[in-house]
């Protein structure tokens, strides 16, 4: 999600920007982390903000449950508001099924994780769980994007001592609660936009495993018998972007 909204940001004037060298420090390192990382699995309890509604915004909520082994190999489990889906990414192509629907999508994907989630968001406009602080660049679209950055000190979640990180512009605030711990893995992650809507989008992170054994076989999909396979279509903005780039 972050992503896509770095993207697309006027840079805002950087005569007042300030930047605490102690935060950059803790997101470095949180940054290393998941970056040394061979496989990974975690859960991420998700809200945030849909325009849906002509009174006003909807807010949905998910439990997601996530499965990684680089670098071309993604799970996800998705339990919330839109319904009960599920990704397989294997490297060459990603399946989407809906237990709600019991019907299944396949679509030819990039060789790898990272690639694979930012594709498939600016085609389909599907968002995956925290895809952000795995993208290889993310501190430093922080550092380019955001005129503030700011330790503001150590603060518990759920009973977790976490450094607090604030960055800021004129459009976003950004928020990072990353544990106080050998690993400075992140326990929450903010986004608030600053406009009329004023639209959230929270993650908090539980059940972090670092390295598992995860089988490969967990990463391809078999169709149950009465499911239905069909067509997804790529996005109207993505089709805009496609036409930009080919100029």
């Amino acid at each position: 999600m972050l992503l896509c909204l770095l993207m697309g940001l006027s840079m805002s004037s950087q005569e007042s920007s300030s930047l605490d060298t102690a935060a950059v420090r803790i997101l470095d390192r949180m940054a290393e982390v998941i970056g040394g990382m061979e496989s990974v699995s975690f859960t991420a309890e998700i809200s945030q903000d849909v325009s849906k509604s002509k009174y006003g915004l909807v807010k949905e909520f998910s439990s997601d449950q996530v499965y990684m082994l680089g670098p071309d190999k993604m799970h996800v489990q998705v339990n919330g508001s839109t319904g009960h889906k599920t990704y397989w990414y294997n490297g060459e192509s990603l399946v989407y099924y809906s237990f709600s629907e019991d019907n299944y999508s396949v679509v030819d994907a990039p060789s790898n994780i990272v690639d694979m989630m930012d594709q498939i968001n600016r085609n389909f406009d599907i968002e995956f769980p925290a895809a952000d602080i795995f993208f290889p660049g993310f501190v430093d679209l922080l550092l380019e994007n955001f005129d503030h950055i700011q330790f503001l000190g150590e603060k518990p979640v759920d009973g977790v001592p976490c450094f607090h990180i604030l960055a800021s512009n004129e459009n976003t605030n950004v928020q990072l609660w990353i544990a106080n711990d050998a690993f400075f893995l992140p326990e929450r992650f903010l986004i608030l936009q600053k406009d009329d809507q004023n639209k959230q989008y929270e993650v908090n992170f539980t059940n972090w495993q670092i390295n598992p054994v995860l089988p490969v076989e967990m990463f391809s999909f078999v169709p149950p018998p009465t499911a239905k396979n069909i067509a997804i279509m790529a996005t109207k903005s993505y089709a805009r972007n496609d036409l930009k780039s080919e100029k």
